[in-house]
């Protein structure tokens, strides 16, 4: 999984931003979100303050459950300011093995966090470290 500047800020999670989780092989949409095929689909990106440690978990943006197929992601970074805060309005692709999330408007106090870093991606399946170099994320 990675998370790659898309809004300008380097180390700001902001509208634009982008978050890929690459698997190991085809994956089945509906698995991720029922009845989905793959093709842009809105969603609530969540992260949830933790102090150095926040969390990100995506939602279904009708009625807010978690993308349980998607798993979470443990920053390992200071995002979201102490709180909670919501991206509604992003939009979830799928092409092969890769989902893709871009990230919607901002709802909650962003904070910059430009330590270089690996996020842990957990799952049913098990946990995987990102990989490449130490990055400031988003």
């Amino acid at each position: 999984m990675q998370a790659t500047d898309g809004g300008g800020t380097i180390g700001l999670a902001e509208t634009g931003d982008v978050v890929t989780f690459t698997y190991a092989g085809t994956v089945n949409p509906n698995l991720i979100l029922s009845g989905w095929d793959g093709s842009a689909t809105g969603v609530t990106v969540r992260i949830a303050g933790n102090g150095p440690n926040d969390v990100l978990d995506v939602h279904d943006a009708s009625d807010d459950s978690v993308l349980a197929g998607l798993g979470s992601v443990d920053l390992n970074g200071n995002h979201a300011n102490g709180t909670s805060m919501d991206f509604t309005g992003s939009q979830m692709t799928l092409s092969g093995n890769t989902v893709t999330i871009v990230l919607g408007t901002p709802v909650g106090n962003a904070h910059r966090d430009t330590t270089a870093k690996a996020m842990s991606w957990t799952t049913a399946q098990g946990t995987a470290t990102e990989s490449g170099a130490l990055d400031a994320d988003f």
